[in-house]
């Protein structure tokens, strides 16, 4: 489980981003947070179990939360600075950046970098294209100019904040930039998993890579394998080895940003939220959106705490200690020794040489719950079954039932 962290200049707006209105450049005066403080981040982070988080560097707007040094050419034959970032706001003298990558270090968790390359309204960039007409007062660039800016930009991020743990590429990428950045990819975080790597073809930045499943909703609501390159569930056939992540939101409506009295989805919602991604193979990457302050709202932080609350105790250690275990040719035997009341299964699957199980079927011999010494002879019974395992699934049982064993077969 990951967190997607969304503070920018479009945390001050009242809609959530730029995206689709490609006039929208909130003035960089707006972006003041009076009381920032990334370490208060983690600590919703470390309560929600999360092992890493990636931070929005820079989103459609065009604003970065780092101060980029970088200059380019216009189009007018002049040097300009890119003077759209956190240097030329209030917050002048903050690299938000270098303060989320240091507190990320301090806790243990993993840190990485959101960075739109396709589109940047600051630049009048849409489909990672500089559009051919210009108003008045607006940056006049060439696509070859806007490439150099966009490499020479993940270059400060992926070598002045250390080793990175994701690299996330919203919408993708461009033709004409992916060299480039598969280059610098090698060259300085060669070990960083890499969202939405791959196209549909299979052509592919990192070996690395990971693909979106489709949906924000966090509901996929399908069979999710660890192969393929589409935007779905993924193809078992496949000979691509790209897991998919579900990023999805704590607010209501898809509000990824902190919206102002934004409601949050229920703790319930949340724990099935875990399920239907964690459950059936997919990394979940939850929104986390700090406020104009800096800092997680406590409604927030709460609900983080709850859903870690749950995960902890619900799968933070076994249902008893006293189980054999016996593997088979086709999957694993466990013998309890009292009969014991379950309502779930848990499976992983050892996916060192990729995804092999197709198929699965659990077996129990279930017994009376007032049956003591578990000598009964009963026969077994199919209690669950499905086809994709992969990193974890969770098989929810419609009601809890009391076993002595439990049988868990490949059966392709």
């Amino acid at each position: 489980m990951g967190i997607l962290i969304h503070f920018n200049i479009a945390t001050y707006i009242s809609i959530d981003g730029c995206n689709g209105v490609p006039g929208l450049v909130p003035d960089s005066d707006i972006f003041n947070p009076t009381i920032l403080n990334t370490d208060q981040w983690m600590d919703s982070i470390m309560a929600s179990g999360a092992k890493y988080a990636t931070l929005v560097a820079k989103h459609n707007c065009g604003f970065t939360t780092w101060p980029s040094a970088i200059n380019f050419e216009t189009r007018d034959n002049t040097t300009s600075p890119y003077n759209y970032t956190v240097a030329y706001s209030p917050a002048n003298g903050t690299d938000i950046v270098k303060m989320f990558s240091e507190s990320a270090r301090k806790y243990g968790v993993g840190h990485g970098f959101y960075y739109s390359t396709v589109v940047n309204n600051f630049l009048n960039v849409q489909d990672s294209l500089v559009n051919a007409t210009w108003s008045p007062g607006e940056i006049r660039i060439t696509n070859e100019t806007y490439d150099e800016i966009v490499i020479a930009q993940l270059t400060e991020l992926w070598t002045n904040y250390g080793l990175l743990t994701e690299l996330w590429f919203d919408g993708g990428y461009s033709v004409s930039q992916m060299e480039k950045i598969e280059e610098l990819l090698q060259e300085h975080q060669p070990h960083a998993c890499i969202f939405n790597s791959c196209d549909t073809e299979g052509s592919c930045l990192s070996a690395n890579a990971i693909r979106w499943i489709g949906t924000e909703s966090g509901l996929p609501n399908e069979e999710i394998w660890s192969t393929g390159v589409t935007n779905d569930g993924g193809d078992p056939t496949s000979e691509y080895f790209a897991p998919a992540e579900c990023d999805t939101t704590l607010q209501t409506d898809d509000r990824w940003f902190w919206g102002e009295e934004q409601p949050l989805r229920s703790i319930g919602e949340m724990i099935d939220v875990y399920h239907q991604t964690v459950g059936r193979n997919c990394l979940l990457e939850l929104d986390l959106a700090p406020d104009r302050s800096g800092l997680i709202p406590a409604r927030h932080a709460a609900r983080y705490k709850e859903l870690g609350d749950f995960i902890r105790s619900c799968y933070g250690s076994p249902i008893t200690q006293q189980v054999f275990n016996n593997t088979t040719d086709n999957g694993v035997a466990l013998a309890f020794g009292h009969p014991t009341s379950i309502d779930r299964v848990v499976l992983m699957e050892d996916q060192v040489n990729g995804q092999v199980i197709r198929a699965y079927e659990i077996y129990a011999k279930i017994v009376d719950a007032q049956e003591e010494n578990g000598t009964l002879d009963v026969p077994w019974s199919l209690v669950s079954s499905g086809s994709s395992v992969g990193h974890k699934r969770i098989d929810l049982l419609s009601e809890a039932i009391t076993v002595t064993d439990v049988v868990v077969n490949a059966t392709k």
